[in-house]
């Protein structure tokens, strides 16, 4: 098509209400099944197929694409070269069409990290210097794409958003102890927090990985277990379905008629009810407590999972301090910030990590 689509979908607001299983969606009829859209200029009957692609403009998107694409031809360079080969051409022919044309910062540094990965390329590095008074005022977006890539960036570069970094990460703790008490920020929008949660866990593994000395491993550990059910209100439940001794088995998926869930699905979970009530009711149709998102709900879900399955089984990490966190596994350390803990401690200590171990143990047996 010369473009990319968010995706394919129904046609009309009759068939995208339709409850029940996924499998109803369509006759698997090409070119028939879209008699209700009603009739032409003509007054002939609209005979469309029952599933549309809808296409876009998009060139944030476009960039966050050909990150993917970059990414994706280092994996595939061993074991299918010609597709890795072509998913750096399609990537850089995005990244080129794509760049200056982006409403946002963080889309473009991403694609231009991940080429400069794959590549090696000095130009990309060049970009991305070239960016760096923008990228160190928009750290805490920006930043961790650039873990991976420091070593090829210019030294004075490196050094300030090593400083930037450290800045951002002081303010993540501080506002860890005193927006709740999970050990994690807490700002919650008109839905549950816990995508955004995740989203900031996924973000801090990164910065955790690239800047180990100033990034607390507790800072996507406590996301984590904000999602498993350390969070606020009387129902306590996992916002993931079927993980955990309670979840939230009512939610709106594509049985929420049915009253039911999807194993792995992952909500939004807790709201604030005006001024600050939290509620989470087991009712289905509540899209800004219970509602089920593939990207970011369950795809950072899974990651700060895997996240934490690495971190529990690898070996401690030499320089860095043990953490005190109650229910820490013996071999669990934290490299926390550096002067913000006295005595080897854990910054992050309201919380613990304590329920998401037991937890994770039954998971992961």
């Amino acid at each position: 098509m010369g473009r990319l689509y968010r995706g394919v979908i129904t046609p009309s607001l009759r068939q995208y209400v339709l409850l029940g299983d996924t499998v109803n969606v369509t006759d698997n009829v090409p070119g028939r099944g879209g008699e209700e859209l009603g009739v032409d200029a003509n007054g002939a009957l609209v005979t469309a197929d029952d599933r549309w692609v809808f296409t876009e403009d998009n060139p944030d998107r476009e960039l966050e694409t050909a990150a993917g694409l970059a990414a994706a031809a280092r994996v595939l360079r061993a074991s299918n070269a010609a597709l890795a080969a072509e998913a750096l051409a399609a990537a850089r022919d995005l990244t080129a069409k794509a760049t200056g044309r982006g409403k946002t910062l963080a889309p473009r540094v991403f694609a231009l990290a991940e080429l400069l990965e794959t590549t090696g390329e000095r130009s990309y590095a060049d970009q991305l210097a070239a960016l760096e008074p923008a990228i160190l005022a928009d750290v805490e977006k920006s930043g961790w794409l650039l873990h991976s890539v420091q070593r090829r960036l210019p030294a004075g570069f490196r050094d300030r958003l090593a400083q930037a970094v450290a800045t951002h990460q002081a303010k993540i703790a501080s506002d860890a102890l005193t927006d709740s008490p999970y050990g994690v920020p807490y700002k919650p929008e008109i839905w549950g927090a816990g995508w955004q949660t995740q989203e900031r866990g996924v973000r801090q593994y990164f910065f955790h990985k690239g800047w180990p000395r100033v990034t607390s491993t507790d800072s996507y550990i406590n996301a984590l277990n904000f999602v498993l059910g350390v969070h606020p209100g009387e129902n306590t439940s996992s916002f993931v379905s079927g993980v955990g001794a309670r979840s939230a088995t009512t939610a709106y998926g594509l049985n929420r008629a049915d009253w039911s869930y999807i194993p792995g699905g992952v909500i939004s979970g807790t709201n604030l009810i005006r001024p600050d009530l939290p509620e989470l009711k087991v009712w289905p149709y509540f899209w800004q407590q219970t509602e089920y998102v593939m990207g970011g709900g369950a795809t950072n879900y899974m990651f700060l999972a895997l996240a934490a399955d690495r971190l529990y089984r690898r070996p401690p990490n030499k320089g860095c301090a043990r953490s005190s966190s109650p229910g820490w596994p013996k071999n669990g350390r934290s490299c926390l910030l550096a002067g913000a803990a006295p005595g080897g401690g854990t910054i992050l200590g309201r919380g613990g990590v304590a329920p998401v171990v037991k937890l994770w143990k039954r998971v992961v047996a």
